[in-house]
């Protein structure tokens, strides 16, 4: 009788432990499947993020193509009567003694040839930028 009373222990035993050993797999299987599915929807989500990237870069372009600054300057100089401002009309000077800027109009009158010929010359530059 104790063989009998034992091995139905064993058989008992043997049996829950069968019983955890299925349980624990088949809860890593499905960690596995879920871990699976979890990183399908990130690459998913990272390309629809790459393409909304590019995309936002596109229009970017496309709004810059479409902007004319030329056209914008005719309309501010035509309809607005607006004048552009040439870097020889004013100077900047800082003061020390206060936290005022002082603005100072260039007099043309007493410019040499040489300052006349930078003004030129920055004229220039200024229309081809």
């Amino acid at each position: 009788m104790e063989k009998t009373a034992k091995s139905k222990n064993i058989d008992i035993l043997t049996a829950i432990l069968i019983f955890i050993i299925i349980a624990v797999g088949a809860m890593s299987v499905m960690c596995c499947i879920t871990q699976y599915e979890k990183i399908a929807e990130l690459k998913s989500l990272n390309n629809q993020l790459a393409d909304v990237q590019n995309e936002g870069e596109l229009l970017k372009i496309k709004y810059e193509e479409r902007t004319n600054y030329r056209a914008v300057e005719e309309y501010a100089v035509n309809r607005l009567g607006m004048v552009k401002i040439n870097n020889y009309q004013i100077e900047y000077i800082v003061s020390k003694n206060s936290n005022q800027t002082l603005l100072i109009a260039a007099e043309e009158e007493d410019a040499g040839i040489l300052p006349r010929i930078s003004r030129a010359f920055s004229v220039a530059m200024e229309y081809f930028k």
